[in-house]
């Protein structure tokens, strides 16, 4: 158990705070931590005030545990689906495997410690998705002491079932892959399938909710008081249950019980997880970071083809295009995210019965609403480009040898066009993506689509600028694995919250000045105005940028 503590300490040291960025830039990451407060109080506020009306519903039926069970599934579900990608990069992707596996030490012990790195980050997610469900549902329910005493023990403890599931998930798949020459490749798609899984899950449960025919049975055993809300809230954590009713039961010494009998199975899922992580881990990580080459003789023609004159921006854009897409470190967090959030905007119309009634109203909402619809569109697309962090992460992504560009024969600003076109192309891939699932599901006018990707384009290249300048000033050039890098970078999330607060206000604007406009009149505002930023922003780099990549060396 030391050694599991000790390696612990090692790789949070090494890893540096989330906030690290260079030497005499402390005051850069305070402003960045008030940013990103002052960013998520908005979000804050409204889900307590939605969770407080809420209470108040479910507790005029006596079903206000299923507040509760709901909350502590979805958070859950929430951990087991990013479990699998952190735990394909920290416990397979990462650089510093290599470093630990010819010590003397158990596979147990460096599970054991990615596993615990793993989850203090969990905890992340969980404080924002579980921690106000707690503190509202405490305050309404006018619980005492031990009720927040077993909250807290409880927010310990919730992540680690999820966690442990897809640290099995992942480790089966691992171990039975290792085969073939082109590793690299199996586990990239083993992250695709893995994060296909997690979607699937949701799909599946979904319709079977979307299924349940008998409703006035169901509303019948609702006013009967009978829990059922809760039973349907843990159908997909079942362990979840026993959390609920510890926290519902916590005057009591039933509480108690449950409570106990919550830690003790998370306890027996963890001696699994070691368990099988003795005979499956060192078998599927070992010759991780091998790779494989065709053995092809190259001469004339083909190395004609190879050898091709291209522009200097475009060569380098294209090298970092095949970055992104051949780490699977940087495809599965930079550009996996912004391609999974239109599926996830979409599941949840395949689970409802009356999808057809529900197209018709959206499609007669989105028409009627004239140039608000597009500009909501437009704060949706702003939303999907600063999910793509691949500009967000442009400059980090190079490590200690971003200092090499300058032995490159390309100039600064060729070499931050190339950085930014990947983003750009991703965002606007993922928001055609979207474009076209609406073609397919709301009676919409090709004429409102193609409005709709014209006027997103400058917003998409504002973002992704953004996202660069950020990355500029706030570089994390001293990271030891590709996971480092993209997940334990603070860069992104402050890309989204600037992404999210420029959709807001560009929103309120149009609501306000031209909420009854036509829609050509709101298209065409929002396309010069953001065309506009766009060109300052491209004015700045060109004068400015240079300089501020010279000061990253300094």
């Amino acid at each position: 158990m030391n050694n599991i503590w000790l390696l612990t300490k090692i790789m949070l040291k090494n890893a540096g705070p989330l906030w690290k960025s260079k030497k005499g830039s402390g005051w850069k990451s305070i402003l960045l931590l008030v940013a990103i407060l002052v960013g998520m109080m908005p979000m804050v506020i409204s889900g307590a005030w939605f969770l407080s009306g809420l209470y108040d519903g479910l507790a005029m039926i006596g079903q206000e545990s299923a507040l509760l069970g709901l909350g502590l599934a979805l958070v859950s579900f929430t951990i087991f689906v990013l479990g699998i990608v952190y735990v394909l990069t920290v416990f397979y992707y990462s650089q510093d495997v290599e470093h630990f596996l010819p010590l003397p030490l158990a596979p147990r012990e460096i599970l054991g410690a990615k596993f615990l790195v793993a989850l203090i980050y969990e905890y992340l997610t969980e404080l924002i998705l579980l921690g106000p469900l707690l503190i509202v549902f405490g305050i309404k329910s006018g619980a005492g002491l031990v009720f927040y005493l077993y909250s807290i023990l409880l927010f310990l403890v919730v992540p680690i079932v999820p966690l442990v599931l897809a640290s099995l998930l992942v480790m089966l798949f691992m171990r039975y892959t290792n085969i073939g020459k082109k590793k690299d490749r199996f586990r990239l798609i083993g992250g695709i399938i893995g994060l296909g899984a997690a979607l699937g899950f949701q799909f599946f449960v979904q319709r079977q909710r979307g299924s349940m025919e008998d409703v006035e049975k169901l509303q019948q055993q609702i006013l009967s008081g009978d829990n059922v809300l809760l039973n349907l809230a843990t159908q997909l954590f079942p362990t979840s249950k026993l959390a609920v009713f510890a926290l519902v039961n916590s005057g009591y010494l039933a509480g108690l019980g449950y409570l106990l009998a919550f830690i003790l199975t998370t306890g027996a899922a963890v001696l699994l997880f070691l368990f099988a992580g003795d005979r499956l881990y060192f078998a599927g990580v070992m010759g991780v970071s091998e790779s494989a080459s065709k053995r092809k003789k190259v001469g004339g023609q083909d190395f004609a083809k190879l050898a091709k004159v291209r522009s200097p921006w475009w060569s380098y854009a294209l090298k970092e295009w095949r970055m992104l897409w051949r780490t699977p470190a940087y495809m599965l967090n930079c550009l996996l995210p912004s391609l999974i959030m239109p599926v996830f905007v979409l599941i949840p119309l395949f689970g409802i019965q009356e999808r057809g009634e529900l197209i018709t109203a959206l499609s007669g909402w989105i028409e009627g609403m004239g140039g608000l619809s597009l500009a909501i569109f437009f704060a949706g697309s702003l939303f999907i480009a600063g999910m793509n962090s691949a500009s967000a992460t442009a400059i980090t992504r190079d490590g200690q040898g971003f200092f090499l560009n300058k032995t490159f024969p390309i100039s600064f600003i060729q070499l931050l066009m190339g950085k930014l076109l990947p983003g750009v192309m991703m965002s606007f891939i993922s928001i055609l993506f979207l474009l076209v699932a609406a073609a397919w599901f709301l009676n919409i006018s090709p004429i409102f689509l193609l409005i709709c990707l014209l006027v997103a384009l400058p917003g998409v290249v504002l973002i992704n600028v953004l996202g660069i300048l950020i990355d500029i000033h706030m570089p994390k050039l001293a990271w030891t694995s590709e996971q480092e890098a993209v997940k334990q970078n603070l860069n992104p999330l402050f890309a989204i919250l600037v992404a999210l607060l420029t959709a807001g206000i560009t929103v309120v604007l149009v609501f306000l000045t031209q909420s009854q406009g036509s829609l050509l009149s709101v298209a065409v505002m929002l396309f010069i105005v953001f065309s506009g930023l766009d060109f300052l922003l491209y004015r700045v780099l060109v004068k400015k940028g240079p300089g501020w990549i010279e000061k990253i060396e300094n």
